[in-house]
């Protein structure tokens, strides 16, 4: 099966609801004007490492962010940079799942065929019985 040039780009990145929530305002805030580190820092109310991994966590993701002038500039829309954004794990049901890909367009694609490479995902081989040691 051939991937989509769009599916190869994404990163498999597990986050939670903070640091989705956290990244979404670093992104809006820095697409209103370039800004200084410490001005990112007292709006997000974050700390330095934190700030770094966020900033590396974005560059995977294909976000560009420019720092010119001790400023940090996002160099896309905000649009754009939130369409590469991961977003945490929905918990969805199998049945939600079925619904949500049957809809229209990319996103129900990518949904119908992630169902579908779990509900036909082979099965394990069996481990082999390995015999008991015996006692001394």
């Amino acid at each position: 099966m051939k991937r989509s040039s769009s599916s190869r780009r994404r990163p498999g990145v597990h986050i939670t609801l903070g640091r989705a929530a956290r990244l979404h305002r670093l992104v809006r805030f820095l697409a209103a004007s370039p800004r200084s580190r410490e001005a990112i820092l007292n709006d997000l109310e974050i700390g330095l490492r934190t700030f770094y991994r966020e900033l590396e966590l974005l560059k995977r993701c294909g976000v560009k962010v420019q720092q010119k002038d001790k400023a940090y500039q996002l160099l896309a829309t905000p649009e754009q940079a939130e369409g590469r954004l991961p977003f945490p794990d929905p918990q969805l049901s199998f049945a939600e799942m079925a619904e949500l890909s049957r809809g229209p367009g990319e996103a129900a694609r990518r949904l119908a065929e992630l169902l579908e490479s779990v509900i036909n995902s082979p099965a394990p081989t069996p481990k082999r019985n390995r015999k008991p040691k015996s006692s001394r």
